[in-house]
């Protein structure tokens, strides 16, 4: 049992002794620099995509799929039509505002904690 454990050490030794350990090239710290700052911009890149996504996914979800509904609705259901009553809203602009300043401070909120999750 000894004499295996033995053996198997010498070989792997010789194995390890074939191996060439050369140094790397001089320009090597170089070309990984611009390896990292080129993985850095594209995730960037990716970071950015995705909130245009979200936004556009956002709007669709909002805007163009009930649209869509409807039209489609009134295709494939013939003489079905679709009356929306007038509404008259009266907006207040102070109401209006404090809702607009109330999504805008949410908005930059989720940026800046994206943002100091991204510099950890």
């Amino acid at each position: 049992m000894n004499t295996n454990k033995i053996l198997s050490d010498d070989q792997l030794h010789k194995l390890f002794g074939e191996i060439p350990f050369d140094e790397p090239s001089s320009d090597f710290p170089g070309k990984l620099l611009l390896r990292i700052e080129k993985e850095i911009v594209r995730e960037k890149r990716k970071r950015r995509w995705m909130v245009v996504g979200q936004i556009a996914a956002g709007l669709f979800g909002l805007f163009i799929l009930p649209a869509l509904a409807i039209y489609l609705c009134t295709l494939f259901l013939p003489g079905y039509s679709f009356s929306f009553p007038k509404i008259h809203l009266g907006f207040d602009p102070q109401l209006v505002t404090i809702g607009f300043s109330g999504l805008m401070l949410l908005i930059i909120d989720t940026l800046f904690r994206m943002h100091v999750a991204n510099r950890k």
